[in-house]
């Protein structure tokens, strides 16, 4: 029995497949779509291929015409992330990312919305950066410092409707924060925010305020604290576009515009980001000898000194009597209680 032209095996050039898919209706597909299907087949890597084939089926005019090389390029897309993925298990890969540093915030947004290079701005990390969507196939780290700590920033791949890993949601739930990245200059950031928004809602994650209480809540949601960003502010120096934007976006989040052109703002941005995480630094010293100033403790804003005792080492809270403070205490290396509440900068001296 004779294969039908929709039966193209899996292995066939992608000419032959589209060729096919076009030559039945009348598609009417644009140059930047063509350019994509260019670069998939001059792709190498089984990686590069599918960012290619994310990004057709992303360019894809949507209509009745197209409906079949839609299918097509997603039944692709499905197959090889599949076949990644189970190449990925054999390694021994994971694609949730460890918690690192004082703690963790992820990238979110749409595609192209300057996740990666706000990355590598505020870090050492070299994410693949381009014009094009679908750059980030994997999550990326990095460590951004502030003043004598490391947070640790995770660039996620973008979130669309077209397309979106399942392991960036695992990501933004394990997380202590996320950013949301919209560019105002986009053809509709308006748009791009509340699909992202509707997008995490459906996976039961909501975006709240640093700070708040975890709102009223269907059972299995999980609140991440969040700061919506506008990105490259430089192109708008006049801020017309972040001022329209930020007066159609209906959002509680607090909204930061930031170029990574422009250090002051990333260093407001970084403050922001320690600030966000709700924590403070504490300084150690032994009896007799001086603080190291070099390696702060990170403890949860409100922590006290047994806290702190207790994430030395859990002998010294069971053995703990009392302690001195400098910084917050009414004198430097005054002796305080067990229920002392600490603040950022104390230095801390337990006795036993």
């Amino acid at each position: 029995m004779g294969k039908s032209k929709d039966s193209i095996p899996d292995d066939a050039p992608s000419q032959a497949i589209l060729a096919a898919r076009i030559s039945a209706v009348p598609a009417n597909l644009t140059p930047e779509y063509f350019n994509a299907e260019k670069a998939y087949k001059a792709a190498q890597t089984e990686d590069e291929k599918l960012a290619c084939l994310q990004h057709m089926l992303a360019v894809i005019p949507k209509h009745k015409g197209t409906e079949k090389l839609q299918a097509d390029l997603k039944r692709r897309i499905a197959m090889l992330k599949d076949r990644l993925e189970r190449h990925a298990k054999k390694k021994g890969i994971s694609y949730r990312v460890k918690p690192e540093g004082a703690g963790q915030i992820v990238l979110i947004g749409p595609p192209n919305s300057g996740k990666s290079s706000l990355l590598a701005a505020l870090t050492h990390a070299e994410p693949e950066i381009g014009d094009y969507p679908f750059t980030t196939r994997e999550p990326m780290p990095g460590m951004a410092p502030y003043k004598d700590i490391q947070i640790q920033l995770v660039d996620l791949p973008p979130i669309s409707r077209e397309h979106c890993e399942s392991f960036v949601f695992d990501n933004i739930r394990g997380a202590d924060g996320a950013l949301l990245v919209i560019d105002p200059g986009s053809t509709d950031p308006v748009d791009d925010y509340q699909m992202t928004v509707e997008i995490l809602q459906e996976k039961k994650i909501l975006l709240i305020p640093p700070g708040e209480e975890f709102p009223d809540a269907n059972e299995g949601s999980v609140a991440v604290p969040a700061l919506l960003l506008f990105s490259k502010n430089d192109l708008d120096p006049e801020g017309e576009l972040t001022a329209l934007t930020r007066e159609l976006i209906d959002t509680n989040l607090p909204i930061r515009p930031v170029s990574i052109h422009n250090r002051a703002t990333l260093d407001e941005l970084t403050a922001t980001l320690f600030g966000m995480l709700r924590i403070i630094r504490v300084y150690t010293k032994q009896p007799g000898k001086p603080p190291d100033l070099e390696a702060p403790f990170t403890v949860p804003i409100g922590a006290t000194v047994l806290d702190l005792a207790g994430i030395i080492h859990k002998d010294f809270a069971e053995g703990l009597k009392s302690a001195r403070v400098w910084g917050s205490a009414k004198f430097d290396g005054q002796v305080v209680q067990r229920d002392h509440v600490l603040q950022d900068g104390d230095i801390v001296e337990l006795t036993m």
